[in-house]
């Protein structure tokens, strides 16, 4: 199988849909020897947050002399990038014969009787095989939506299991409290598995707290950092951990006051696999997370004028955008360029991000969900009478880069789909060079 058959094939396989569960998936990893349960796992679901938590575990391990593969959906700029190891996507040959080994076990599941997998299932699989092949010494591993029935909970028992920031998003499957998505997301934690959450909203944290409880796992909360500073180039922190581990300047490229949550959470994690006898030093600490990167979240992509692409695409992120921009950008000319699915709570992202803009120009994300532009520019006005449509992103970044100025600020956000088309689309229009 060449790597243009296996991407055929699995786009095939996508475009079946999904279906939530985990008896397919269970069947297929039965079918590959069940090797999920071979390998060391750091298991992550939250509604923001889940990557560059696992960005900065990661970075952290790495810098400790780790092979550390990860797995990550969606991608953002390239496909391979949602397989990992030590931040190296995987290469096409590898990945064709990986796919071949997964659909050669689809094909003797579905010939007993079974289900075809789906898309995603496969894809959790060749991750799995392929971290295994490569003998990673850990995996952190990425729900792909919810927990309880993601394809990626197939794992028995994880080193831990870490809950990032629970928010709205994904209601029509994981349900409309936040304490119905919660449980979803509390789905992931183990008989005696360590869990390590982020900090919550009390109703997330009730139910979290109760799941832990009935499975007798260790529930470890991230402490309030002692100091946060913020500046264009990132964020810094002073850190006491649960244990009463001290950190001081604890740095990261990554902007947000919320990365400091992020950083807790990866520190928190850390610390719980070195009581298990993880060899890890604070300096692996701070190294491993001032080095730690995740594409398009908040991420500076060009300058004069600056471009920063994020995938906020729910109401949670749409807050942590607004906090940001509030933070970082206060005396700067903010222009959007916004793309979002139609399934998401697109009415409530604006209210919060709109009134925060000098300019507002709405895309249409060329993606089978995408929202007609024109419906959100509708949306945005109630809140911004500077908004207009363009019909490609092109022309957006044409309209755009002259209302910023060389010293403005471009954010173009609302949804990942669309991000790789719109670094495409800046290239005529913004010097990227100097990329960040």
């Amino acid at each position: 199988m060449t790597y243009a058959e296996a991407r055929s094939y699995i786009e095939k396989i996508r475009k079946k849909g999904s279906i939530p569960g985990l008896e397919n998936i269970r069947g297929l990893m039965h079918m590959l020897s069940d090797i999920q349960d071979k390998l060391k796992v750091i298991h992550i679901a939250g509604t923001n947050g889940k990557g560059s938590t696992s960005a900065y575990i990661s970075g952290i391990l790495k810098q400790a002399g780790y092979k550390v593969g990860r797995f990550s959906s969606p991608a953002v700029f390239e496909y391979l990038e949602i397989f990992t190891i030590n931040d190296v996507p995987i290469s096409e040959q590898e990945y064709a014969d990986c796919m071949k080994a997964i659909r050669e076990a689809a094909d003797a599941l579905t010939a007993s009787g079974r289900k075809e997998p789906t898309a995603f299932e496969m894809e959790t699989a060749l991750a799995f095989l392929y971290f295994y092949r490569k003998n990673c010494d850990f995996v952190i591993l990425e729900t792909g939506m919810g927990g309880t029935f993601d394809s990626t909970n197939v794992i028995s028992a994880p080193l831990c299991s870490v809950i990032t920031s629970v928010s709205m998003d994904h209601m029509n499957f994981l349900g409309n409290t936040l304490s119905e998505i919660a449980g979803q997301k509390a789905g992931i934690i183990k008989q005696d598995c360590p869990v390590i959450m982020a900090e919550q909203k009390e109703e997330v944290l009730t139910v979290i707290r109760q799941q832990a409880q009935r499975k007798q796992a260790e529930f470890i909360r991230t402490e309030k950092p002692r100091r946060i500073f913020c500046h264009p180039d990132g964020t810094v922190l002073d850190y006491v951990s649960s244990s009463g581990i001290s950190l001081t300047d604890i740095h990261t490229g990554m902007l947000g006051t919320f990365q400091a949550e992020n950083m807790a959470a990866a520190i928190e994690t850390v610390l719980c696999l070195k009581k298990a006898g993880l060899q890890v030093h604070e300096e692996d600490i701070k190294k491993g997370i001032a080095h730690a990167r995740w594409p398009g979240r908040f991420e500076r992509i060009g300058c004069r004028p600056a471009v920063y692409f994020d995938g906020g695409h729910n109401p949670g992120a749409a807050e942590r955008i607004k906090e940001t921009i509030e933070i970082y950008f206060t005396n700067s000319k903010i222009i959007y360029i916004m793309g979002v699915l139609a399934d998401k709570d697109y009415e409530t992202i604006v209210s919060v991000t709109a009134p925060l803009a000098d300019e507002i120009i709405t895309v249409t994300p060329e993606h089978e969900r995408g929202l007609d532009g024109r419906i959100l520019a509708k949306a945005a006005e109630k809140y911004n009478k500077n908004v207009s449509y363009a019909e490609y992103l092109e022309q957006a970044f044409a309209r755009a880069v002259p209302l910023a100025g060389t010293d403005g600020v471009i954010l173009v956000f609302g949804s990942l789909s669309y991000l790789a088309k719109a670094k495409e689309g800046m290239r005529k229009y913004v010097d990227w060079k100097e990329r960040i």
